[in-house]
């Protein structure tokens, strides 16, 4: 268990970073993985990175802030992709129908493969230590195999901008939620991850979840297969749930910072997630209300304004017919 008693602000940043890696050494791995829930084994391409984890952390500590020119990159080529669509002639952007569902199935399988691998740690931590202990203590950081999966997880947070760029060549509206939450979380990743927080694993988990279920949505949908609505509502119920499990975790962790109780997460850590997924939370509860309340009752309005309309028109035709038949 990596816990601390220190106050409030000797450990503003990266606190447990030099308690699991003093001189560029992990002090805390276990290379015994019968010891950990899931899959026993370490596969090849993981011992690659846990030989050269050290260093990879090192270098996220000092370049996360590359995370920030990526994402103003993203910004200035997606607005430059808007203004060349909008000069297009024709309404309908490009289909790219076989790139999308190929990338679709890409984002699932990673997001599958990841969850395989980081689930049964957090069920078992979960189940034996409880919910508190969950995002308290960041005992997934013994296993190397899910910080490389963490560091994963982080770094995907790059590719899936692509998403942004087909919503635009398609010329599909880009809701100001999509890209909004994509820069933010990018740069969220990156600045959280060095900090090995205990708050990563209910981050990293419940993200994994929903984008499995999500991208395997937007698979079919661009194979072609139309779901019925409640999958679009669930889809984004859960995405709201997700937030608001974050929003929690991090105001607990906040207060436990600030009261000197043990977490092993950052104050500046405590700080942004709290922030993040507050506003993340209001956001996708607007578009919630927005697009499934909202919409609907503008729906019915219209709906009853159409048979209003259409009853008076009959009553004007049946008063006419009447007139002409007295005249």
């Amino acid at each position: 268990m990596f816990s601390t008693q220190s106050s409030l602000f000797n450990d503003i940043r990266y606190h447990q970073y030099y308690q699991q890696f003093p001189n560029g050494h992990y002090n805390h791995t276990i290379n015994d993985f019968r010891k950990f829930p899931g899959i026993t084994n370490i596969f090849e391409f993981e011992k690659w990175f846990a030989r050269n984890f050290p260093r990879i952390m090192s270098l996220s500590n000092e370049y996360w802030h590359y995370s920030i020119y990526i994402s103003v990159i993203y910004l200035i080529i997606i607005q430059i992709l808007i203004r060349l669509m909008k000069s297009t002639t024709t309404n309908y952007g490009f289909q790219l129908k076989h790139q999308l569902i190929i990338w679709n199935l890409i984002m699932t399988i990673f997001s599958l493969i990841a969850s395989i691998r980081c689930l049964p740690e957090f069920i078992f931590v979960l189940k034996n230590y409880g919910f508190i202990y969950s995002y308290t203590q960041n005992t997934y950081g013994k296993d190397i195999r899910l910080c490389i999966w963490y560091l994963f997880f982080t770094l995907s947070k790059v590719p899936e901008l692509i998403d942004t760029i087909f919503i635009v060549l398609r010329k599909r509206p880009l809701r100001k939620l999509h890209w909004i939450h994509h820069t933010l979380t990018l740069i969220y990743s990156w600045f959280v991850f060095g900090d090995v927080p205990s708050t990563a694993r209910w981050m990293v988990n419940m993200n994994l979840i929903v984008h499995t279920l999500m991208y395997s949505y937007y698979a079919l949908t661009s194979m072609g297969y139309r779901l019925p609505r409640p999958v679009n509502i669930t889809l984004t119920s859960m995405q709201i749930i997700q937030m608001l499990f974050g929003f929690y975790i991090h105001l607990d962790c906040l207060r436990r910072k600030i009261f000197g109780q043990p977490c092993d997460v950052s104050l500046a850590v405590a700080i942004t997630g709290f922030s993040l997924y507050t506003l993340f939370f209001l956001m996708f509860l607007d578009f919630f209300i927005r697009t499934y309340l909202f919409k609907n009752k503008i729906n019915k309005n219209d709906q009853r304004t159409k048979v209003s309309n259409n009853n008076n028109i009959n009553e004007s035709f049946n008063e006419l017919s009447t007139e002409k038949k007295i005249s």
